[in-house]
């Protein structure tokens, strides 16, 4: 075992090791708990009202005749918040695959270039994929407030981003209001204008100190981690829901670890 560990230190540096240690069990328990959904066994989920709105609200819209309006937050692909906007575009595949159905997908906004291309390309699959190539409209994925200067400061201008998506929630008839993915205090300013305009919202972030903004503007709140359960509860994919299991048994597995050192070191076997 020190040979082991001595090779993963040389190799990703100390501080790195108890990550990787757990990324590998990650993998064992997903691979594992993967092999057995795909051969029928099934597990329960517990009932998130923020998700079982959203399975309902294109039926709305498509009586309505009137969009959901789905914001991917304020930061894009390949920076530390990637989950975050890989949350959202979750959401985004399971709006606009239902969306190309009934002739009214989702408007959907972003503040970053990146998350631009990435959230056409899932909307333009949608309806490749429903048979109907010829109805997508690009202009449903919609940039709002860039700012070449401060995206080369690897930051968003979100209040721009804020006031450009409010005049859309003013301005477009919408039933309803989906805010997920990293976003700051301009959270708040969409929330409220969702709630003057009686919009139905749903909404979350893994943004600790933006959680209170949550629970004060959406009807329907998804809290932190929530946000990342998108795939297992709206598409079901074997896949998301193994990745889900999976990820319960390591938050028990750290439960227990931090458990069990700190009665170690209360009895003194490992020194303080």
């Amino acid at each position: 075992m020190e040979a082991v560990s001595n090779f993963l230190t040389a190799i990703v540096g100390p501080e790195l090791v108890p990550v990787l240690v757990l990324f590998l069990i990650f993998l064992t328990v997903f691979f594992f708990v993967n092999w057995f959904v795909k051969r029928g066994v099934a597990f329960s989920l517990r009932p998130i009202s923020g998700y079982a709105v959203l399975k309902g609200l294109l039926g709305r819209s498509a009586e309505a005749g009137q969009p959901v309006h789905l914001s991917l937050g304020i930061t894009g692909i390949g920076d530390r918040f990637t989950a975050d906007t890989t949350a959202a575009l979750n959401v985004l595949e399971y709006l606009a695959e239902r969306g190309a159905i009934s002739a009214s997908p989702p408007i959907v906004t972003c503040a970053h270039p990146t998350a631009l291309p990435v959230a056409q390309d899932l909307m333009r699959r949608a309806y490749r994929r429903q048979s109907y190539p010829e109805e997508f409209d690009p202009a449903r994925v919609r940039m709002i407030a860039p700012d070449p200067h401060l995206y080369l400061g690897g930051q968003s201008d979100a209040f721009a981003y804020a006031a450009g998506t409010m005049q859309i929630l003013d301005h477009q008839k919408l039933v309803a209001n989906v805010l997920i993915g990293n976003f700051g205090s301009e959270f708040l300013l969409l929330g409220e204008t969702g709630v003057r305009n009686n919009l139905t919202q749903v909404g979350g972030t893994s943004v600790t100190q933006v959680l209170p903004f949550v629970h004060a503007t959406m009807n329907h709140p998804l809290i932190g981690e929530e946000i990342y359960a998108g795939g297992a509860y709206l598409s079901g994919k074997p896949s998301h829901r193994s990745s889900l299991f999976a990820q319960d048994v390591i938050r028990w597995l750290v439960v227990v670890g931090i458990i069990v050192t700190i009665l170690l070191r209360t009895l003194g076997v490992i020194p303080t």
